[in-house]
């Protein structure tokens, strides 16, 4: 079982990457289509959905209930990615960076609520609250790599 103190801090710290690899970016530098198929804010919103479905798994678990998203394939997390990112792509940046920290926020108060039983990863599929942590650090080391290529 993992330490909620430990998971806590690590999705903190891991918060806190992610607005150091955004920050100064403008709105225009972050809306560009540069890394892949996305945008810096693109990431950004990519991590928030993701974050929005992990704080209800964590309540839904926390009252009994089995995960809603079990492992996703290849194909089914391609289209929810794509259509999430597709959907928020319009919102300012500043929205976007409040919309994450706000349900990255969701995330701990969940985490520190829950039974203890609930912090077990094994009782997750798509959503796990520790591979959100890897999540958000693949994530704003993506970005980091993308603002050194780019020297911005």
């Amino acid at each position: 079982m993992t330490d909620r103190a430990q998971l806590t801090s690590e999705l903190e710290a891991a918060g806190k990457r992610v607005a150091a690899a955004i920050s100064g970016l403008s709105e225009e530098q972050a809306s560009a289509v540069a890394i892949g198929d996305w945008s810096a804010k693109d990431h950004l919103n990519h991590m928030c959905h993701w974050h929005e479905f992990r704080a209800m798994e964590i309540m839904r678990i926390s009252r009994g209930g089995q995960a809603a998203f079990p492992p996703f394939s290849d194909q089914q997390l391609e289209v929810v990615n794509r259509t999430f990112v597709e959907l928020r792509r319009g919102l300012p940046l500043a929205q976007a960076v409040e919309d994450l920290q706000f349900a990255r926020a969701m995330v701990i108060e969940a985490v520190a609520n829950c039974p203890e039983e609930a912090l077990e990863e094994s009782r997750y599929g798509e959503c796990g609250i520790e591979a959100g942590i890897v999540h958000d650090n693949e994530h704003a080391e993506t970005i980091e790599a993308w603002r050194k290529g780019e020297g911005i």
